[in-house]
């Protein structure tokens, strides 16, 4: 009943945004169309390697990208946002981003429905905005962190300032039914359940924010599932729980920043806490320092991500029997692909404000693996991977 009500939704978004240029003869001042785009090109200096996908040749192909949205005013309290976006890289699918119905009855409270970004950080809402933030790629072992980026349901806004104080308070319910890719793996994805508030709070140049976000998830790894049930008609129950895809997850964030003139901080820090044993715990954090000195920015960014796997010890004896030598070899060899990862980068650019609406960067990442590298995050190793890297990055980022 819930996706009928998100999908009817959308159908009706859809239709009034296909009827704005007709309805837009009429009144040009309730359609807006508005656009973004980034040319990104990038070279890894180890051919042991691949780091966003980035390896030991340039490429423009990999963070490029080009987007659109259109708003159109129904009335005084309600709107229509559509926006679609094309990926030059293979691990993002091109295509609508967000289609969602606003009400705003005033300025302080709102409420969307529909297909949109889900709240889980400061720059949830730009992430492909290249020109909102300083750096040229956001803080990769934090950002790299969600598993997925929007959702389909209904999302409140409230804010309101007193004094020098301003405080926004958000909350949102929805699910999300689509494919994400981990490494080389695409993984059939359902959350249910899926809920979240998070609240800012700002004064004067500082600025906090806290969120709680959780969901039912169901991973489609059909192969884990049928072995864990296997494992468990025989009696290891342990390890076949740990082998179930499904289980809540809870997603903590925690910010703080400080901005003015001339200097920036600005840091995060997130807590994954998975139930299921295919899902791990995931700390994260990035600080980042700025200096501006118009039109240029200078900065430097520090970002850590650690994955931790619950892991089992396998309950299942060899030197039994010739069948429950197989299993529980079978049961190591899927436990050796859930690795646990440490991985920071550490990153120096800058941004040069050539126009009001284009901005030019330069970046330099220094990334590191502390032991093994598990494949299904933004670094992978290619084969004798000595755990350092350098990827150097240049881009124009602009808004129209």
């Amino acid at each position: 009943m819930i996706k009928r009500i998100f999908h009817f939704v959308s159908a009706s978004c859809i239709i009034f945004l296909s009827c704005a240029p007709v309805v837009q003869a009429e009144d040009e001042d309730k359609l807006e169309f508005s656009g973004f785009a980034r040319v990104i090109m990038g070279y890894l200096d180890d051919n042991n390697a691949e780091y966003i996908y980035y390896d030991n040749s340039v490429s423009f192909d990999q963070q490029s990208l080009i987007g659109f949205q259109a708003d159109y005013q129904l009335n005084d309290d309600f709107s229509v946002t559509g926006q679609v976006v094309g990926h030059t890289g293979s691990q993002r699918d091109s295509g609508l981003e967000w289609l969602y119905l606003t009400f705003k009855p005033n300025n302080a409270f709102q409420v969307k429905l529909g297909k949109q970004r889900i709240p889980f950080f400061n720059y949830s809402d730009s992430l492909d905005v290249g020109f909102a933030y300083p750096w040229l790629t956001l803080p990769q072992q934090f950002y790299d962190t969600s598993f997925f980026s929007t959702f389909e349901g209904v999302l409140a806004n409230y804010e309101f300032a007193r004094n020098d104080w301003v405080i926004n308070y958000e909350g949102y319910w929805g699910y999300y039914d689509d494919e994400f890719r981990s490494g080389s793996r695409t993984v059939d994805t359902k959350i249910t359940g899926l809920f979240g508030i998070n609240t800012t709070l700002a004064y004067k140049q500082f600025s906090l924010r806290a969120s709680y976000n959780q969901g039912n998830v169901a991973l489609g790894l059909p192969e884990a599932s049928q072995f864990g049930e296997l494992i468990g008609q025989l009696g290891f129950s342990n390890n076949a729980n740990w082998l179930n895809p499904d289980g809540p997850i809870e997603f903590y964030q925690f910010s703080a920043n400080y901005e003015n003139l001339d200097y920036f901080v600005r840091s995060e820090v997130v807590d994954i806490v998975g139930k299921s044993g295919l899902t791990p715990d995931v700390n994260s954090f990035y600080v980042s320092l700025g200096y501006n000195f118009y039109p240029y920015t200078a900065y430097i960014s520090y970002s850590k991500r650690d994955v931790k796997f619950k892991h089992i010890p396998n309950e299942i004896p060899y030197a039994v029997s010739p069948q429950l030598d197989q299993i529980a070899a079978t049961y190591d060899f899927i436990l050796s692909q859930f690795r646990d990862e440490n991985v920071n980068g550490s990153k120096i650019g800058i941004r040069w404000d050539w126009r009001s609406n284009v901005a030019l960067k330069a970046e330099l990442t220094l990334v590191r693996a502390n032991g093994q590298v598990s494949n299904d995050s933004a670094l992978r190793d290619l084969g004798n991977f000595d755990g350092r890297a350098v990827l150097y990055q240049l881009g124009i980022d602009w808004v129209f």
